[in-house]
């Protein structure tokens, strides 16, 4: 059994690879460098692969497909993205335009031609991550939250056009609050609501996806903010989100 995970070798991606050797997969791991690959390896029974490949240039997630073309991969897991906060005069428009890249582009990409790959064979599991910023709009971080309800939107697509094929291919959309990861310090900002932990989420997505789950919303917290997002007005949502994270200077 073999999982292919990008952005595997941090944060909420390293948990969910760790979660899966466990398990008993093999790993494929997708990552601009190998910073904190060791650790993965040394906490895996499995065999641990690494290719580095920048998947905010769309000719790397082409790279990436060809390269891994006559593997047979059981689970593929599109974890990579980041975000960015900030005032509208003075947020970086290259920044937030390779963050669309990253976010977007390529989980559409390589989403897609994987479940092409597994939906020709009828068997395999796909994971997006998308966010909790999916169920809501903000101000000060609207960009990362509009590529995350690209995420959750297309899942929820895909989702159904799987099942009108009657196809035992699975497609999961983890759905996360805050998390103790480095997301904070590249997004310029600090969560002023509680986060979760990476090796909690990490699993409990893991676990879900199992079994086939479609949406992973970890967190008791964040649930009820789901619940109330499909009953609260979007201009009453972005007021209240406008305090749950601080902007640094």
């Amino acid at each position: 059994m073999i999982a292919l995970i990008t952005g595997g070798t941090k944060g909420i991606g390293k948990e969910m690879a760790i979660s899966l050797s466990k398990r008993g997969y093999d790993l494929i791991l997708v990552s601009r460098t190998d910073k904190g690959l060791d650790e993965i390896k040394s906490k895996c029974n499995t065999n641990v692969s690494f290719y580095s490949f920048d998947l905010s240039n769309e000719e790397d997630n082409y790279k990436l497909l060809e390269e891994t073309k006559n593997i047979d991969i059981d689970i593929f897991i599109a974890n990579a993205g980041y975000g960015d906060i900030g005032y509208i005069t003075k947020t970086d428009t290259d920044k937030e335009v390779n963050m669309i890249k990253l976010n977007d582009i390529s989980t559409f990409i390589l989403t897609k031609e994987f479940l092409k790959r597994f939906i020709a064979k009828d068997k395999g599991k796909v994971l997006v991550t998308a966010s909790a910023a999916a169920f809501g709009v903000a101000p000060y971080m609207n960009i990362y939250y509009a590529t995350k309800s690209f995420v959750y939107s297309m899942a929820h697509g895909y989702y159904r056009e799987l099942k009108d094929m009657k196809s035992k291919v699975t497609i999961s959309v983890l759905c996360p609050g805050p998390v103790k990861t480095g997301f904070e310090e590249r997004a310029n900002a600090k969560f002023t609501i509680g986060s979760l932990k990476p090796e909690y989420v990490g699993e409990y997505a893991i676990k879900k996806m199992l079994k086939n789950k479609f949406e992973i919303v970890p967190g008791f917290g964040i649930k009820t903010a789901h619940l109330f997002s499909h009953i609260t007005p979007k201009k009453t949502i972005s007021k209240m989100l406008r305090k749950q994270s601080e902007i640094k200077d």
